[in-house]
């Protein structure tokens, strides 16, 4: 059995965009969003948490035959405002990686709104204190990011958080090791593929929802569809290679002339 996981970042409709830095490539509609969804629901597929993921890998949990993985990454508004009424309306879950420092910023969720995904059945897992890709901190900052992280979010939601998002899909063994000793069973990267019994658990495989949208794609690849993987993964390949030719500010100016209104 092979399991997909898709990751979303901004939806648009909620009045705009919450990053103060351009997120256009990976931002999509609320229509798009539902555009992913529907054929989902209609396909039979039924979404599982990382927690249900793992629990499956470890023997001693079952999973739907057809079982895809949603996550959303940052924390924006627009997952509480947008995404979850549509997850809801298909009878989907999701697990939502929140940056803490961003928690309660204008264009984030809050500490109110993040317990209400709780009640309504979604997971919370942490991107870390910061917004900083992993590789950029030192060990030390590493694992105070990570742990501090984990902590604030048990203390202030009452739940166990043991999945843990690579931001910008950084990952590397310092970042599998540092997630072991905070506690996190669940390391999830940008590698694009799917998930088995034999995946590494602290280097999971997530496709990034990103422009040029196509939810027929989108669907392709949790069904399977091999050519739809080469694709996902030449794109992911062209825009690493952008961002080290470029630099991230430049790699950010092309983006936003690329995509004007990110």
């Amino acid at each position: 059995m092979r399991v997909v996981a898709l990751t979303f970042h901004d939806i648009a409709g909620d009045g705009g965009a919450a990053d103060p830095q351009p997120e256009g490539f990976s931002r999509i509609t609320a229509e798009e969003l539902e555009q992913v969804l529907l054929p989902l629901r209609h396909r039979g597929y039924q979404t599982v948490s990382s927690r249900a993921f793992r629990a499956w890998q470890g023997g001693s949990k079952t999973l739907p035959e057809h079982a895809v993985v949603l996550t959303f990454d940052h924390g924006y508004a627009s997952h509480f405002s947008v995404a979850t009424s549509l997850l809801l309306r298909y009878h989907f879950s999701g697990t939502f990686f929140v940056t803490v420092e961003r928690i309660g910023r204008p264009g984030y969720m809050t500490w109110e709104q993040l317990r209400k995904l709780v009640f309504l059945g979604m997971e919370i897992g942490s991107r870390g204190l910061s917004p900083d890709p992993f590789n950029r901190l030192s060990r030390p900052q590493l694992d105070e990011s990570l742990a501090a992280s984990k902590q604030l979010l048990e203390q202030r939601l009452g739940i166990p958080v043991r999945a843990l998002a690579a931001p910008d899909g950084w990952w590397n063994q310092a970042v599998a090791e540092a997630a072991q000793r905070a506690g996190y069973d669940a390391v999830w990267a940008s590698t694009v593929g799917t998930n088995g019994r034999e995946t590494n658990a602290q280097a999971l495989r997530r496709i990034v929802v990103r422009r040029p949208f196509s939810a027929d794609r989108i669907v392709a690849m949790v069904e399977g569809w091999q050519p739809s993987f080469w694709w996902a993964a030449n794109q992911q390949f062209a825009i690493r290679a952008l961002k080290r030719l470029l630099g991230t500010y430049w790699y950010e100016q092309l983006k936003c002339r690329l995509v004007p209104d990110a």
